[in-house]
């Protein structure tokens, strides 16, 4: 399939699931490096496009750390504190998800908490949401049952562990060495996404799952469409 057959589809999928009455709330989950940042532009800019009387949130998982303090008091290098201690769901759910959940619009929504490159909390002001809106939320770990209950539209992009490593490496050198990123990706952040798919089985979930190895030729590996919910 080539890209943009991909996303139109996905667009599509997307526009059929969603109704009049209140936000329609997609995660896009996957591995490190797996290509989330850039499939959700690529559907922002579809959607756009295909329906501009609806707005578009997209905000990350990674405006949701929690301080540093706490994202390493188990160590610095720990998979099982990456996965328990990074990120910060009841603030997800507090200032995103549940306003996104209930049956009164506008609301008022924060799509950041926390700046993790200063370690500081990021004051960017709330934003006003009405019913017409589609979030599109991509970030690590998303299926779990902390959060996993508010998503309408669940994809998953699947890479191997050997190719996200090799494109989190080429993407990270500059801001670390090269050995330390392939050391942080080999230690703590690839052993969590294993822990996390021993303890949420997000492939059993996902509506849609991708193999997003190739780029411009992605595969659907699954897929629910929107008249099986129906």
């Amino acid at each position: 399939m080539k890209r943009s057959e991909l996303i139109a589809y996905l667009a599509a999928e997307i526009i059929k699931r969603k109704n009049g009455a209140k936000p329609l709330r997609v995660g896009i989950d996957g591995r490190c490096a797996s290509g989330k940042t850039m499939l959700t532009d690529e559907l922002a800019s579809a959607l756009g496009s295909a329906r501009p009387d609806l707005a578009v949130l997209r905000p990350s998982v990674d405006g949701f750390h929690h301080r540093r303090e706490r994202r390493y008091r188990q160590g610095e290098y720990s998979p099982i504190g990456y996965y328990e201690d990074a990120f910060d769901y009841q603030t997800i759910v507090k200032c995103l998800l549940e306003p996104l959940s209930g049956n009164m619009f506008p609301v008022s929504c924060k799509q950041v908490s926390h700046d993790w490159r200063t370690d500081l909390r990021d004051d960017a002001p709330a934003v006003s949401v009405t019913a017409d809106t589609i979030l599109l939320f991509e970030g690590l770990f998303l299926f779990r049952r902390e959060i996993n209950p508010f998503w309408d539209f669940r994809i998953l992009l699947e890479i191997d562990a050997q190719l996200s490593i090799a494109r989190a490496v080429r993407r990270d050198t500059g801001i670390d060495s090269r050995e330390t990123v392939e050391k942080k990706y080999r230690l703590r952040y690839e052993p969590a996404w294993q822990i996390y798919c021993g303890n949420e089985h997000p492939a059993a979930k996902a509506d849609v799952i991708l193999d997003n190895r190739d780029i411009p030729n992605p595969t659907i590996l699954k897929s629910t469409t929107a008249k099986d919910i129906l």
